[in-house]
């Protein structure tokens, strides 16, 4: 690596670095924010709350490497074309293919370690975020149980306790209404609440006890003491209400993707499914066709860092909206399903290699 490399590396890098920084941190401030009934209950801790942002690190970052890559060659080289030394270089004989060596050389590398966030990292993270957050919605149901109060915000279910401490309970009294045919009313002296299976659900344990229960469509009434009850609480959808990573596809590995493809009913699913792929493979390939696009846009730019952002967003508008026409092509079968992700890194490194051509033609000339 020449000197003029190290130092067009180090104009790129640092805004980069920041960029990225900056906005992981407001994204998942913005998750945090949105999940703040259960990330902030009362039975979560400091450590918690940090735990299920690391993992949501490897999600954010495929959505913020590809922006804040843009962004710190927009602005690293713009900086350079503000105080005229792009025309420095450009007089010295060095051309605008040259000057993109760099970025493009920077964006294989985080075009790569991007991959490899997105398709092994990204899955794991949200595999592990999903499971903690149900683990805090489980703390914060055993902590809200107060003495002397009733609990009523699990669906069909009244807990009330007449002590509490630790999160275990005495003189605790259960109503279960989950099946209005068959309601369920049992009294013990001690209880607690446990996990129930891989993190997805909870059990209330009971211990020295009776349970009452009326069979409305029998016409029965059952009494039955026990020394140890163990009841499924019927919060699944109680889980998938409050916990917003549920559900997302982004926590698939490629194999399962491939797999759900291949085991698809029919071809429009199938073909989602393989759309799907190629999206998660498209975004870090993104990188590399920002990195075309940043020498133009810094050779022709003029207003400063404004520009530089204003032209960042512009171009992750335009990515996205091309992105989601593209996706919407593939599924419905008009395009290859590699390819209708794959059109806006197309349209963009076309853009970016007929702007280098171009300002190869015109010379020093063209920073302006």
């Amino acid at each position: 690596m020449t000197t003029l490399d190290r130092y067009l590396a180090r104009e790129i890098l640092l805004p980069f670095a920041a960029g990225l920084l900056f906005l992981t941190q407001v994204l998942i401030a913005t998750q945090i924010l949105a999940q703040a009934d259960v990330l902030l209950g009362s039975g979560v801790s400091v450590l918690d709350v940090a735990a299920v942002a690391a993992d949501l690190v490897p999600h954010f970052l495929g959505y913020v490497l590809p922006v804040s890559f843009l962004l710190g060659a927009v602005l690293g080289m713009g900086r350079l074309a503000q105080d005229r030394e792009l025309v420095a270089l450009g007089a010295a004989g060095i051309s605008a293919a040259r000057l993109a060596r760099v970025p493009v050389g920077l964006a294989l590398v985080a075009g790569t370690v991007a991959l490899w966030v997105g398709l092994v990292l990204e899955p794991a993270g949200l595999h592990d975020a999903r499971l903690r957050v149900n683990d805090l919605i489980r703390k914060n149901v055993m902590n809200d149980v107060r003495a002397g109060v009733f609990y009523e915000d699990i669906p069909g279910l009244t807990l009330y306790a007449e002590t509490t401490q630790g999160g275990r309970w005495r003189h605790v009294l259960l109503s279960d209404r989950t099946d209005p045919t068959a309601p369920l009313l049992a009294l013990s002296e001690q209880g607690r609440i446990e996990p129930a299976g891989a993190g997805e659900g909870m059990r209330l344990v009971l211990d020295e006890g009776e349970a009452h229960r009326e069979e409305l469509r029998a016409d029965e009434y059952v009494a039955a003491r026990y020394e140890r009850a163990t009841i499924t609480l019927g919060v699944g959808r109680t889980l998938s209400d409050r916990n917003r990573l549920v559900g997302s596809k982004f926590e698939l590995r490629p194999q399962d993707i491939v797999a759900l493809a291949r085991g698809a009913k029919d071809e429009g699913e199938a073909r989602r499914w393989w759309t799907f792929l190629h999206r998660r493979i498209a975004g870090p390939i993104a990188i590399l066709a920002f990195a075309l696009l940043a020498v133009p846009i810094a050779g022709s730019r003029r207003g400063g860092r404004a520009l530089g952002y204003v032209t960042t967003l512009v171009a992750v508008v335009g990515y996205y909206a091309v992105l989601r026409f593209g996706e919407g092509l593939s599924q419905r079968g008009a395009l290859p399903p590699w390819l209708g992700p794959n059109l806006p890194n197309v349209v963009i490194a076309l853009a970016g290699v007929m702007a280098l051509a171009l300002m190869e033609r015109r010379g020093p000339v063209a920073v302006r």
